[in-house]
């Protein structure tokens, strides 16, 4: 849309588009990556819930509850045993 309204140079400077270039999925009828990528939902809760705050509270805690050293050996101990 941006190459039909606007001369090529200015769409080069503005956006970074080069005009002479087009997709080999231009033409394709349901090729729109931006329509195909949908968000994965279940993923995000489980990675914004387990991950972000349950795995960061519980690393504090063990922090807080045993000495360092101790900590980082658990720490490290139950990483091991998820990967």
């Amino acid at each position: 849309m941006l190459l039909d309204l606007f001369d090529p140079g200015i769409v080069w400077d503005e956006y970074g588009l080069r005009s002479d270039v087009v997709l080999f999925t231009h033409g394709f009828p349901r090729a729109d990556i931006h329509e195909s990528i949908t968000p994965d939902l279940l993923h995000q809760l489980i990675k914004g819930t387990f991950k972000d705050h349950l795995v960061t509270w519980v690393q504090d805690y063990i922090l807080q509850a045993h000495p360092k050293s101790l900590a980082l050996a658990i720490i490290q101990d139950i990483d091991q045993h998820l990967k």
